[in-house]
């Protein structure tokens, strides 16, 4: 019943509160008040399946109207599940059982057993692929930018939360793993071998073209005298470097010859 004057609302409840105390110290249903309550339950048949029948037809309305929770508040509801969901894993870690179903007990210093972490993990597998494929947020379904797992919010929170050197050590176990596995370094799907597959290559090399495209200006090779050290000169061809040694008055074996040339280009020359 709504009260517009909070006294006579708090005296209202009281008077609930008292009335449901008495009812429940003298054996009968606290809310009929006329006959003993059914077992394990503090109401009669007939207060438990209306309760049920109006509980049944209010999320049918919510459920119509796009509500959560049935219609009720959803935070006093987030915080009743987060409050529920604590004092039952502690329950269960105190007893030594899996914190997830309470049935098996887990091995090691682990607080889930192994079928439900494995359920876990699918799950997540799942939801991860499912939100990617969207082109949402990995980890809170928000839009994301084109090309990135998780949105401007996540990404953010993450590298507050994980240091440097701890991703560097994981990314470097993970390309490790997969390419011991034959599997893209990436995505994780079979490649057959090769560090990534054709989509991720792409990728890969449109993000860092400076890192994979040949340089546009031709090679220089330099001349360096082995006995003092010296850089005798630079030159773009073989043949100006072997004019410097006969002007240098020097053998081919007394002399270095170091070239800025690529290495992929170098392996690759005819």
């Amino acid at each position: 019943m709504p009260y517009r004057d909070t006294t006579k609302k708090q005296a209202y409840d009281d008077f609930l509160r008292q009335r449901h105390a008495e009812r429940a110290a003298h054996g009968l249903c606290t809310r009929c008040g006329r006959v003993p309550p059914e077992p394990a339950l503090k109401v009669c048949g007939g207060c438990a399946e209306k309760r049920r029948a109006a509980e049944r037809a209010r999320r049918a309305r919510a459920g119509d109207q796009g509500k959560p929770y049935a219609g009720r508040d959803p935070e006093r509801c987030r915080r009743a599940d987060r409050d529920s969901d604590g004092r039952r894993r502690r329950e269960r870690q105190e007893a030594g059982l899996c914190t997830s179903c309470g049935r098996r007990r887990p091995s090691g210093n682990a607080s889930v057993c192994e079928p439900c972490r494995a359920a876990r993990r699918n799950l997540d597998r799942r939801r991860y692929a499912a939100r990617r494929a969207a082109g949402r947020c990995v980890r809170c379904s928000e839009p994301a930018p084109a090309g990135l797992s998780r949105c401007g919010r996540c990404l953010t929170l993450e590298k507050q939360r994980v240091s440097a050197e701890r991703k560097s050590a994981g990314d470097k176990r993970r390309y490790a793993r997969r390419r011991a596995q034959r599997r893209c370094v990436d995505c994780g799907i079979d490649t057959d071998g090769s560090a990534r597959c054709p989509r991720c290559a792409e990728r890969s090399n449109v993000r860092s073209p400076q890192r994979h495209l040949v340089p546009l200006w031709p090679p220089q090779i330099t001349v360096v005298d082995l006995e003092t050290g010296t850089e005798l000169g630079s030159f773009e061809t073989e043949a100006e470097a072997a004019a410097c040694l006969v002007f240098a008055g020097l053998r081919s074996d007394q002399v270095e010859f170091r070239s800025d040339a690529p290495l992929m280009a170098i392996a690759a020359a005819p």
